[in-house]
């Protein structure tokens, strides 16, 4: 359903084709400058003359419709079969073994027979490698991708395609428009209707698969699984056998302070009793009596 409206025509505001102008460009300078430093990487890997002949010879075989790689392969391969077919006979003074392949591979890749061999009578295959071939294929392929790309920067800096209307001429504006939107649609699918399930499915079905209808002893092997939470259930443990232990000294601290202070309020009423008003009464009229014996 998201989907649907872009199937015949795309709503493009000028806000959103402005931020995809940026985009655009933003996109093409940094093609821009890929380019640049794999030309230069080429450029610095293989000597200069040596890259601009095989770019020409390159050149060259292209706009015959030949394919160089291929004819040095097949160069190579006749050069063996000649050399193990006759080894006893010498190459002609007129005409090197290159050039012979060179003509005779020119004519089967062309068709055009005498024309592109006068056309690469003056070249010879031999005196480039297939990895020089291919490097400046190469260069010349970045070289080509280089003019293009300057051609489009140019044309989405350009007043044309700063208005929506003219979206035909700017494709790579309209593309980035598009693809913003189908990404900004295919997010909120996922959202809403993916993830949304998910989230408010997950939690509940892990509860009535893993806690509901357990024991504690499953729950906690399952929880021990997890290294971390494993550690911190054993150092739960120990904290409440520490807490247990302490709560039973202290009963017994006061079991005991209890019983020392009974003690204590035993000795102090006898000792009252001792040393009582009636004591000192019959204590005084005893030593009168022994001051006065005559009584």
């Amino acid at each position: 359903n998201t989907i649907k409206p872009f199937k015949y025509e795309v709503e493009v505001e000028q806000h959103e084709w402005a931020k995809a102008q940026k985009r655009s460009g933003t996109l093409i300078e940094n093609e821009i400058r890929m380019c640049r430093q794999a030309l230069t990487k080429l450029r610095s890997s293989t000597p200069k003359k040596q890259l601009q002949q095989a770019m020409q010879f390159v050149a060259m075989a292209d706009k015959r419709g030949l394919d160089p790689i291929a004819v040095q392969v097949e160069l190579a391969r006749r050069n063996a079969e000649h050399s193990t077919s006759s080894p006893e006979q010498p190459p002609k003074p007129e005409t090197s073994a290159a050039e012979t392949a060179t003509q005779t591979s020119a004519q089967s890749a062309s068709g055009n027979g005498e024309s592109d061999n006068d056309a690469l009578d003056d070249i010879s295959y031999a005196q480039y490698s297939p990895r020089l071939l291919r490097r400046a294929q190469q260069v010349l392929m970045i070289q080509d991708r280089l003019s293009i790309l300057h051609l489009r920067r140019r044309a989405l800096s350009s007043s044309t395609c700063g208005a929506v209307e003219n979206k035909r001429f700017c494709p790579e504006i309209f593309l980035d428009v598009v693809a913003e939107k189908l990404a900004y649609n295919a997010v909120m699918f996922i959202n809403f209707e993916l993830l949304q399930d998910f989230f408010f499915q997950f939690p509940r079905e892990l509860d009535s698969n893993l806690y509901y209808g357990k024991s504690a002893q499953q729950i906690r092997d399952f929880a021990s699984q997890n290294p971390r939470v494993g550690k911190q259930l054993v150092l739960l443990e120990r904290r409440l056998r520490l807490e247990m232990v302490m709560s039973r000294l202290q009963d017994l601290v006061r079991q005991q302070v209890a019983t020392e202070t009974g003690g204590h309020g035993r000795r102090s009423v006898a000792t009252q009793t001792h040393d009582s008003p009636f004591n000192s009464i019959r204590s005084n009229r005893d030593n009168g009596r022994r001051s006065y014996p005559g009584f």
